[in-house]
């Protein structure tokens, strides 16, 4: 028998049914699992003549026990056999708990006797104001997403006002990626200390919520001294990536290379041995999910992707060019939520090699600068890494000298070793698996 969660009035009864799917408020950082020990069942309480104190399966040192004997104290929650707390929570009972928890009384005795108190009291109080309350939605898990929602409005009905924090995307490198229906509540949510994001630095807005997560976001909405504190990564993903220690081949060994004809001599030319190159003449950013590649992404998940594309399609103009590049960045940041996103700059030209016809195509270094200067700006936007790149093989003209390359564009394979060597010490090493 599962617990359950109790309305302030026994007409909306129910049972618990998840919690959050969000590993990161684990102290340890790694997914919760239930412990089923001996030594576990030692810690469980029973109470007098043999009412159950505390739940069979929740340890009482687990991360999560305060929040829940908070939700007991309250009588939100009753204690009744196992918490169940990696199951996942309905739309349906996530609102109950927090209307039971936020609702003024008065407002819930006005439906009182009704199955659905807990929905109607929270219409009133404008909680639930836009959000789908069909019966078909309120049956299923519910999301990070929906969880988000719902906290950031439940916390503005209480007279919080809330905010999107500066420099989010690189909190939550996956955040412009999010559905533009729940974006601004996630950002208002972490922002607030209600919700946080994986140690990988994702939200997964589709994940759904577990009912220990539940217990502790809903009383992190209740007591401000409990949530969790905001961080906002000190790197600046508006600068290219700054020069360190080399990393070896290993680094790229879970790294694809995608891009045009400069990306397939990178991958047949640089010396690089460990990586998947997926680079093809003439390709841009226009067409980069033909050919089926998009399914190669999203059957397989990457640690990295390094983009190198652009020089094709320059003649397009660089604000049709860099919006295509944003969206294209933000499908690859939606496929691949773990990998680490390098964007490279597009390298210098060597004009006096160039054709009369590259030259009308807009292939000349003032536009390659100029769409460098907008990939940047897509990389500050999206959360994504800027390799310079250019800045290794630019002459003091800002040109491609001419014995790097055999025709204005195509670097020899001295020019691809070097492109090698500057990747190397332009990366960013893999951060703490450890989470908050």
């Amino acid at each position: 028998m599962k617990a359950k969660w109790l309305c302030l009035l026994p007409a909306c009864a129910l049972c618990f049914a998840a919690a959050y799917a969000a590993a990161p408020q684990n102290p340890q950082g790694s997914a919760h699992t239930a412990d089923t020990s001996a030594a576990a069942a030692e810690a469980r309480p029973t109470g007098s003549a043999g009412q159950q104190s505390w739940f069979t399966d929740v340890p009482s040192d687990s991360w999560y026990a305060p929040q829940l004997r908070e939700l007991v104290s309250r009588g939100a929650v009753e204690v009744t056999g196992a918490f169940s707390p990696y199951e996942p929570v309905t739309v349906r009972e996530y609102i109950e708990l927090l209307v039971r928890c936020t609702a003024p009384e008065e407002v819930l005795a006005r439906y009182s006797g009704s199955a659905d108190q807990c929905l109607l009291a929270g219409k009133e109080t404008g909680m639930l104001a836009g959000f789908d309350c069909s019966q078909a939605r309120l049956a299923k898990p519910l999301a990070r997403c929906e969880a988000a929602w719902l906290l950031a409005s439940a916390a503005r009905c209480g007279g919080e006002t809330l905010a999107v924090p500066e420099g989010i995307e690189r909190a939550l490198r996956d955040y412009r990626a999010l559905s533009a229906t729940y974006r601004d509540a996630v950002g208002q949510a972490f922002g607030a200390g209600l919700l946080t994001g994986y140690s990988d630095r994702t939200f997964r807005d589709t994940a759904a919520v577990r009912r220990c997560d539940a217990a502790v976001s809903v009383v992190r909405l209740l007591d401000r001294s409990q949530r969790a504190e905001v961080l906002i990564p000190d790197y600046d993903y508006g600068a290219p990536v700054p020069a360190g220690a080399a990393a070896d081949d290993s680094f790229f060994a879970d790294a694809v290379f995608i891009g045009d004809s400069l990306c397939d001599g990178f991958g047949e030319f640089s010396g690089l041995k460990q990586g998947t190159f997926m680079g093809v003449t003439s390709l841009n950013v226009f067409k980069v999910w033909d050919g089926g590649r998009e399914q190669v992404f999203r059957e397989k998940q990457f640690g990295k992707i390094y983009i190198m594309l652009g020089i094709n399609e320059i003649g397009y103009g660089t604000e049709k060019v860099a919006q295509a590049y944003q969206k294209m960045v933000e499908k690859f940041q939606a496929l691949q939520p773990q990998a680490d996103i390098y964007v490279q700059s597009l390298l210098p030209v060597c004009e006096s090699k160039l054709s009369a016809a590259d030259k009308r195509n807009h292939v000349t270094n003032g536009h390659v600068r100029e769409l460098n200067t907008a990939l940047q700006r897509v990389s500050e936007e999206c959360g994504a890494y800027f390799v310079n790149v250019h800045e290794a093989f630019a002459d003091a003209n800002g040109g491609l000298p001419p014995e790097k390359c055999w025709d204005g564009v195509h670097l020899n394979v001295t020019g691809y070793q070097e492109w090698l060597a500057y990747l190397r010490t332009h990366a960013v090493m893999p951060a703490s698996e450890s989470g908050s």
